[in-house]
């Protein structure tokens, strides 16, 4: 029984910090927005708002955005901007290869016109 309770209390305190470190850089943070809203299949509305191409969404959007660059830094929107924008996004996973439902993209887009812009698209 003690041994359990020493991995446990060694554990623990490794799992909380282990999320814990700098925020992600703005060129990753537009790229996870992107790759996002480009999973495929894409979501009508975000094809339509944002005039996704059918073949290289998230190579177009980075480009159109310029996201594509390390040195990439927010202006308008700005950072805290995005990251609110993106909590729909992210609501059931934080894994960026896991797909947000359609529901969770047209709230983005409602409540963020500015990031449609931002993305190249028509809010």
């Amino acid at each position: 029984m003690l041994h359990r309770s020493v991995r446990a209390a060694v554990f623990l305190p490794v799992f909380l910090l282990s999320c814990v470190g700098p925020p992600a850089p703005d060129h990753e943070l537009c790229r996870d927005v992107i790759t996002r809203l480009c999973a495929p299949p894409a979501c009508p509305t975000a094809q339509t708002r944002l005039s996704l191409p059918e073949m290289n969404c998230a190579a177009e959007l980075e480009a159109r955005t310029g996201c594509n660059s390390a040195e990439f830094v927010f202006t308008t929107p700005t950072r805290e901007r995005v990251l609110d924008c993106r909590l729909p996004l992210v609501r059931e996973s934080d894994n960026r290869a896991s797909k947000p439902s359609c529901d969770y993209v047209d709230e983005t887009l409602r409540n963020c016109p500015d990031l449609i812009t931002f993305l190249g698209g028509t809010p």
